[in-house]
């Protein structure tokens, strides 16, 4: 969540384009999970902010049985890592992966991500049991905030990862929350009537 309000905040073209889908599918009010399959491009930026900044940035596996992979020998028992980070940021894949594009996500952009090349919350029968209830929770807080507020980063803050236990910003993220247009205009006519 943290990142795609960064990543929203540098982009406003996105940030526009994306708050242009949830005034016309929101009309104003609260985002409903039925409203969920019509926010296709909220999709496609959580996805994109997903593989720019995953917030498990690397995992690790032990083999269970010896086996060979690319001219190299893993006894049983080996400890193998692999990093998210890492495969999300693959130029033979993904182009151009320093770019946040979010369209690449859609349908039409035929892009399309080898297996195993993007994994934000693991894959397998390891994979993450919280991850239904994260991408819903995203999308609902995401459309909600942003039709009441445009979120931007501090003028000057670093921005730095941090790859602990999950990717977080080093220093934080020092965010100015301005009310929207919409909203200061419910914040004055409700002072209007007090």
């Amino acid at each position: 969540l943290l990142w795609t309000f960064y990543l929203l905040s540098e982009h406003q073209a996105v940030r526009e384009k994306l708050l242009g889908e949830i005034q016309t599918v929101l009309a104003g009010r609260d985002a409903k999970m039925d409203d969920l399959a019509k926010l296709q491009y909220l999709d496609c930026v959580i996805k994109e902010s997903m593989r720019m900044y995953p917030s498990a940035w690397t995992q690790g596996r032990q083999a269970i049985k010896e086996f060979d992979l690319d001219g190299y020998h893993f006894p049983a028992g080996t400890l193998l890592m692999f990093s998210q980070w890492s495969l999300h940021h693959l130029p033979d894949v993904w182009g151009d992966p320093e770019v946040f594009r979010p369209e690449r996500w859609e349908p039409k952009s035929g892009q399309s991500a080898p297996t195993w090349s993007y994994f934000p919350f693991g894959g397998g029968s390891r994979i993450c049991i919280g991850t239904s209830l994260a991408q819903m929770e995203l999308r609902l807080v995401i459309a909600t905030i942003l039709q009441h507020y445009t979120p931007r980063l501090v003028p000057g803050f670093p921005v730095v990862p941090q790859p602990l236990i999950t990717l977080r910003p080093k220093y934080g993220l020092r965010m100015i929350v301005k009310p929207t247009p919409k909203q200061m205009a419910r914040s004055d006519a409700a002072h209007a009537k007090v």
